[in-house]
């Protein structure tokens, strides 16, 4: 089997090296404590999260590589993760998620285990929890997103880019949640001081420069400059991690957004089709619970069109006003 069916990912190993860098932390929450000042609580910190545990989700980590750090600690971690993605456990998870370490890239393999298991490589270790957070949310998201459906040794995924930013999405929503939650309500008392150091790393991210659209630049005109390229390269993290900026806000209004993920991916054609048919067919595979959310996703691609009647609820549609304000368009108004 090629190695492009194996693999879900392919990152710069440089790239993840540079995220254990501590004086970036730091400095990053001085700057965001401003610039985030008057973003929500997380609705997450403001619930009782559900246990994906208790609901069935079996993970199991495989020792080796992992550092100075018991398998177990690492589960608690994974498990936390989960427990912010996922507010029921879909039957495809009902087999377990194996967790290796690796040297390289993480990545989420196409190719099950011999019992039908997904199998995830991550590259943290030691107790760099906050990399371990920030990469399985990405991975288990392509999990949740059915990123192996439809899927040969020689397919070309010409929409995987969306596929990546949405991840790139769950990771910033796990590391901003967790912190919340850490903070009162931590795994165990002696890792609630784990919660600043989430906080910090998340705070480093959301204001990286090259995560922001350029001045005065409408989102729809820098997807016209940057969709072909994204086509033929889904793993230009740049691009995925400003659109991944843009989409936060629409999961921090409602959490429950993240389910919308298992309607993704299950058209046989979503491969190759173009963007518009790929969010039609995602639209029209979600049931109504999780149609508003789509549809206000085709509202920031202007491909209102797609989706009759409201596109989102009412707190959704504060959202979407307020990036109509940061991606230069005035979608608000065009809603049905």
């Amino acid at each position: 089997m090629s190695t492009k069916q194996n693999e879900r990912r392919k990152g710069t190993p440089r790239a993840w090296v540079a995220r254990t860098m501590r004086l970036p932390l730091i400095i990053a929450s001085i700057a965001c404590s401003m610039a985030h000042a008057d973003m929500a609580e997380p609705a997450t910190a403001r619930t009782q999260l559900l246990s994906s545990k208790k609901m069935g989700l079996k993970l199991e980590v495989q020792p080796g590589g992992w550092g100075n750090v018991s398998k177990e600690s690492i589960e608690t971690v994974l498990y936390s993760v989960a427990d912010v993605l996922m507010s029921q456990v879909p039957n495809k998870l009902t087999v377990p998620i194996v967790v290796s370490h690796t040297n390289r890239s993480p990545v989420a393999l196409y190719e099950r285990g011999p019992a039908g298991e997904y199998r995830v490589h991550l590259h943290a270790s030691g107790e760099n929890w906050h990399l371990y957070v920030y990469e399985f949310a990405h991975e288990l998201c392509h999990i949740l997103s059915n990123f192996e459906e439809n899927v040969g040794a020689d397919t070309t995924k010409y929409n995987q880019w969306f596929e990546e930013t949405l991840c790139e999405t769950a990771s910033l929503f796990a590391l901003k949640n967790l912190a919340a939650s850490w903070e009162t309500s931590p795994p165990a008392p002696n890792w609630s001081k784990e919660a600043r150091k989430l906080r910090r790393f998340f705070d480093h991210l959301i204001a990286e420069g090259h995560r922001q659209l350029p001045p005065h630049t409408p989102l729809v005109a820098w997807l016209h400059d940057n969709e072909e390229r994204l086509r033929h390269d889904p793993y230009r993290r740049h691009e995925n991690e400003v659109m991944a900026n843009l989409l936060l806000p629409l999961f921090q209004e409602n959490p429950q957004n993240w389910e919308a993920l298992r309607y993704l991916n299950l058209d046989p054609s979503d491969a190759r089709n173009s963007l518009r048919d790929y969010l039609d067919n995602w639209y029209k595979n979600a049931p109504p619970a999780h149609k508003q959310f789509v549809g206000g996703i085709l509202a920031l691609f202007l491909l209102e069109d797609v989706a009759p009647g409201p596109l989102a609820d009412a707190g959704e549609t504060s959202v979407i006003a307020g990036l109509a304000e940061v991606t230069g368009r005035g979608f608000a108004t065009r809603r049905r």
